[in-house]
């Protein structure tokens, strides 16, 4: 019997594929994706988040995930704390829509990023081999270059 692939739809730190080894061994790196209808932020605890917004997009990565791989995100974004919610969200890639698993912070009032999250996030950025343009209109007003 075929087990169901669970797809998680990064878009901050975890676009980094050697920090989501860590955080989720069993994660595969599957495919860049692009979420029409939303913008990228930093909330005012300093990490990122989406929130809606209709002429905007977020561009991240796809990863396959195990449970146990979705029970160790859990604990990374803190969803028993009430700090992230969890949406199943239509990820676009080159390949077709992919349901994903999408981490929303529930505070999406802006602000200043972590110290140690602006490295971490340029690390993912460069993991993630964002578009230039999208990097510098989207994620630069939030996280400066290290």
């Amino acid at each position: 019997m075929a087990t169901q692939k669970n797809y998680y739809f990064a878009y901050g730190s975890n676009l980094s594929k050697a920090q989501m080894s860590l955080r989720c061994p069993d994660s595969d790196y599957l495919i860049s994706g692009r979420l029409s209808g939303y913008s990228w932020l930093i909330n005012n605890r300093g990490y990122a988040s989406i929130k809606l917004s209709p002429n905007a997009f977020v561009l991240g990565e796809i990863f396959t995930l195990s449970e146990q791989d979705i029970s160790y995100l859990d604990l990374y974004e803190h969803v028993a704390e009430g700090m992230y919610s969890k949406y199943i969200l239509n990820i676009e890639t080159e390949e077709g829509v992919y349901d994903c698993l999408v981490y929303v912070a529930s505070s999406n009032d802006i602000g200043k990023p972590q110290t140690e999250y602006i490295e971490r996030m340029n690390i993912g950025i460069k993991s993630a081999n964002l578009p230039d343009d999208y990097v510098h209109q989207c994620i630069r007003p939030f996280i400066p270059e290290n």
